[in-house]
């Protein structure tokens, strides 16, 4: 048997970073919208139908993770995904 790794151990590591940080409804539900288009918080409110300071809080765990940025646009802070092959490969498996 090949003791050699296919993909370095990092890669790994990087990858358990992510589904950590996405191991939430609500954090599964941001990034699936995030997919689509960028959006502030207010328009994901409304989109997933959640409360403002609940979506805030996920969204900070997730640009914690540097799964999200964002740009401000006048008061507004809009969000969008930074690593988006990435996100896309780990959300396929789950699907």
């Amino acid at each position: 048997m090949n003791k050699r790794q296919i993909f370095p151990q990092k890669d790994f590591i990087h990858c358990a970073e992510i589904l950590r940080a996405l191991a939430h409804p609500t954090r599964l539900m941001i990034v699936q919208a995030l997919l689509k288009e960028k959006g502030c918080v207010r328009d994901l409110e409304k989109r997933l139908a959640k409360p403002q300071a609940n979506i805030s809080q996920h969204l900070a765990i997730l640009r914690k993770e540097g799964i999200i940025g964002f740009v401000e646009q006048g008061k507004s802070r809009c969000y969008y995904l930074k690593e988006v092959k990435d996100i896309k490969k780990i959300l396929s498996c789950v699907e």
